[in-house]
Order: structure tokens, then sequence, then C-alpha cells
């Protein structure tokens, strides 16, 4: 096997349990939840996705895996401060994966700088993806790591394999990882997570079976789940509680 082979392989083995994960993904807090355990494992501190329409000065999608940015992200997209489409292209015809920094500013001054700043967007690590020769959207990580050539290749077959899968849901709007639980909706879920009905929770929290119903409902509301037993599943992936 030569050095290339090898490489391939490597890249394949980095890449292969973030591909498993998109191929089982139905929601959107699944491929958020992707998104922040690809930015943990590679690094970062956060990713991100924007999906552009056809014309690709509008964006028809956010996915973010951290929630702060959540209104950020509205007030950035009317605001008139993004780059044009030209200067994307350019970057992806450069390196599809391209580490940028505080340089691609004006300088301090710079208002884009200034809304970057706020939210930890200034040092990322950008992923084109590219379709018919037209950008469609573009992946970013947040922090300042150095990637090898393996985990470059790798970076980018999964966030072509993520992409792949979100544009099918045609989907629209601004995503970020659930609210948060309060502490009481986090004793709730503990214990129904334990396999506990509604009534032996209400009997051990000191509660009415109807408010821990009412608890679920909200969590479910939060997590956009369908049952019990999804909610469950969704809040021990998010590490809720």
């Amino acid at each position: 096997m030569d050095a290339t082979s090898f490489g391939g392989l490597q890249m394949l083995a980095l890449a292969e349990p973030y591909l498993r994960a998109i191929a089982d993904a139905r929601t959107d807090a699944r491929y958020i939840a992707i998104l922040g355990q690809l930015a943990q494992d590679f690094g970062f501190r956060s990713a991100f996705t924007l999906e552009y329409s056809d014309e690709h000065l509008n964006v028809r999608r956010v996915l973010d895996s951290d929630s702060r940015r959540a209104v950020w992200w509205g007030e950035y997209l009317d605001s008139g401060l993004r780059k044009s489409p030209d200067y994307l292209k350019a970057i992806s015809e450069q390196a599809p994966v391209h580490r940028a920094d505080g340089s691609r500013f004006a300088g301090p001054g710079d208002p884009l700088f200034a809304f970057s700043r706020r939210m930890d967007l200034v040092d990322i690590t950008t992923v084109t993806v590219s379709h018919d020769h037209r950008v469609i959207g573009i992946a970013g990580l947040c922090g300042t790591v150095e990637l090898d050539v393996r985990q470059q290749g790798a970076l980018q077959l999964v966030v072509y394999s993520l992409f792949a899968q979100i544009r099918g849901d045609r989907k629209t709007g601004i995503v970020t990882p659930p609210e948060a639980l309060t502490p009481r909706e986090k004793e709730v879920i503990a214990l129904s997570a334990e396999g506990m009905t509604s009534i032996e929770i209400a009997e051990r929290l000191g509660l009415s079976a109807r408010t821990v119903n009412q608890h679920m409902d909200n969590i479910a509301d939060k997590l956009g789940t369908k049952n019990r037993a999804h909610t469950v599943a969704e809040a021990v992936r998010h590490r809720m509680f």
C-alpha cells in the first residue's frame, strides 16, 4: 500500500463515524448535534452551516451548534454586511477548506469585524460546498486549529455528506440547539429516562401526574419530538440533564 492509499484510508476512518451518524439523522436537532460533535472532536468551539438558495445572496437555512447565535444570525443576514458571491467563489477555488482570521477585515473599525467578534466568528475554518460550479453552501468551524491534509479531507467529506442530507429536507430558517431545560424539567426527564411513569415521578417529586405530563410536553416542544420515548432519547442525546 502506497502512502497516498494509506492517507486515504486514514481520512475515511476519521470521517466514517460522522457519515454513519448523518445517514441515520432525520431531525435538525440531530444535524446540530453532529455539528457540535464534529467541532469538539476536531478541536473547535462550535460549528455552523449556511445553505444558499438559487440566488446566492439569499440564505435559506442556517444550522448552528451555538445557541447564543440564534438571534445574531437574523441580525447579520439583514445587515447587508455579508461578503459577495464572488468572494466565496474565489475562496472555494483557492482552497475548499480555508482558514480565516482577522486579516480578512478592513480593520478594527470594520462593521463586519464588530459583528463577527460578538459571536466568536473571527477565527474560523470554512468548507465551501459547490455544485455545477456554484457555491451552494458553507460550513464554518470556530477556533484557531491547524488541520493536516488528512483532517481537511475528512472534514470536507463529512460536510458534503451533511449538505446532501439537509438539502433533501427542503426546510428553511435558522436553527440552533434546543432551549435549555429548567431545573424541574431536568428532574422530570431524568426520572423518565430511568423508566418511571408520570405517576411514579409525581410521587417522587411531590407533584401531580398532570403537572409531570405538562413538564414532559414542555420538554417535547423544546426538542421538537413526537412522543415520550422520542423526547427521552433526544434529551439523552443532547445531554440535557
